[in-house]
């Protein structure tokens, strides 16, 4: 009896001892799951107080130096004009001091170097003249300053490529013209010099308005701009030749309308804005809509929700084959109706859907029928890119006299830039600046 006692004690010690091993090994994989958690969301923690400057660790291989293969190599051209020539011979060795035997070989090197600026002051002796015609004072024109200007154009245009091409702020151009140059000048006298350019080309930028105005194809774009820490709308109107810059309070279709005038036969590529919708409906335009905001809309569409991946999937489809040039438009817009007649749940998607598919159907495929449409807005997003900098830089304009001043001249600039190689020529010719 006492051995059968025994036993029966034993087999509820070891019921006991597997259950509290399950409960052990059941605990260890809660633990295991709660420490993962755990991680996870110090992860978040870490990831949402990380400093914006922290950025994260390069993980990809960095790309190959030069050239891709089988590409033409490229090295520096030799300069076409040589201003000076120096010989350099030995007579002893620079190592071991003995004398050297006479010139085995010669070679060539050139180097490309600056003088040492300096400050050229002209005094211009003006012999003024009585017209009996006129029945008043004449006098001769100088070239190479503004009417009642102090600085002379090339100093004024150097300013100008500072502040807007290479966005140096004000302080730095005062410093710069002061260590490299010797030139004493303030930063009310930049604005002074930016403001008297302004009015110089204010006929040439009159000129820019009518050409966007009548250009059958053009870009339009937009974005934020600050005056005195109020919110105002920086607006581009740009094509291949002429990029128009307009800072405006609105970001309505008053402001294209505005700015363009009848637009009748022409034709627009915008961003989808429903500024341009009405802006299609008042003047008579085309609008071509942007290829490269569908689909980065579309793929954003698809991490967020299953059903979008199916239309960025078919988006990326149906545009190569019309970047293809092959297929005809008819099929084209049958594939987008195929999309449109899909049912989709919740609002994100069904909205997209009914935009893209309904609303600009007939506006996806004007670039087919004229070659020169482009089907992405992407000319206007680059030509916002140096605005951007600038108001990253200063934070925008201090008044509203000082963005209609960066309006024109950023409109002279840019249009110099992709008018010519040179923009410093380009902007002399305008002002007739001799060379």
């Amino acid at each position: 009896m006492n051995l059968e006692k025994r036993v029966k004690e034993l087999e509820i010690k070891l019921s006991k001892a597997l259950q509290r091993i399950e409960e052990l090994e059941y605990f260890e994989r809660e633990n295991k799951l709660l420490k993962k958690r755990i991680e996870e969301l110090e992860g978040i923690v870490k990831e949402k107080t990380k400093p914006p400057f922290v950025k994260e660790d390069v993980k990809e291989e960095p790309k190959k130096t030069g050239q891709k293969e089988g590409h033409v190599g490229y090295s520096r051209h030799v300069p076409e004009r040589i201003d000076e020539i120096k010989e350099h011979k030995l007579d002893k060795c620079p190592i071991c001091g003995e004398p050297v035997s006479d010139t085995q070989e010669i070679r060539e090197r050139i180097i490309e170097d600056i003088e040492q600026p300096r400050i050229k002051n002209t005094k211009h002796i003006i012999h003024r003249c009585y017209c009996k015609k006129c029945d008043k004072i004449v006098e001769p024109e100088i070239n190479d300053a503004l009417p009642n200007a102090r600085f002379g154009l090339r100093l004024m245009l150097l300013v100008l490529i500072l502040k807007l091409d290479s966005r140096v702020t004000s302080n730095k151009i005062v410093s710069i013209l002061d260590t490299i140059f010797g030139i004493k000048i303030s930063d009310g006298e930049i604005f002074g010099i930016l403001k008297q350019l302004s009015e110089a080309f204010g006929d040439y930028y009159e000129t820019l308005v009518k050409k966007i105005q009548e250009a059958v194809t053009k870009h339009i774009d937009e974005t934020g701009w600050r005056i005195n820490g109020k919110n105002y709308w920086l607006w581009i109107f740009i094509n291949k030749e002429i990029a128009l810059y307009v800072v405006e309070k609105q970001r309505s279709s008053d402001v294209p309308k505005k700015v363009l005038g009848n637009q009748e036969g022409k034709f627009i590529t915008t961003d989808r804005l429903s500024a341009y919708n009405v802006l299609v409906e008042d003047t008579g335009c085309l609008q071509q809509v942007c290829w490269t905001h569908l689909l980065r809309n579309s793929k954003d569409l698809a991490k967020h929700y299953p059903e979008a991946k199916y239309i960025h999937k078919r988006m990326k489809f149906i545009f190569k084959k019309a970047k293809g040039g092959k297929t005809p438009k008819e099929k084209l817009l049958n594939w987008i109706d195929l999309i449109a007649g899909r049912r989709y749940h919740g609002t994100e998607v069904p909205k997209f859907v009914r935009s893209v598919c309904r609303t600009h159907r007939e506006d996806l495929f004007r670039f087919i029928d004229n070659p020169e449409i482009n089907p992405s807005n992407n000319l206007a997003e680059q030509g916002l890119r140096p605005a951007v900098v600038i108001r990253k830089v200063s934070g925008g304009s201090r008044s509203e006299n000082g963005a209609e001043i960066t309006g024109k001249l950023l409109s002279v600039l840019q249009t110099a830039k992709l008018q010519s190689s040179n923009s410093f020529n380009f902007l002399s010719d305008l002002l007739q600046l001799p060379k």
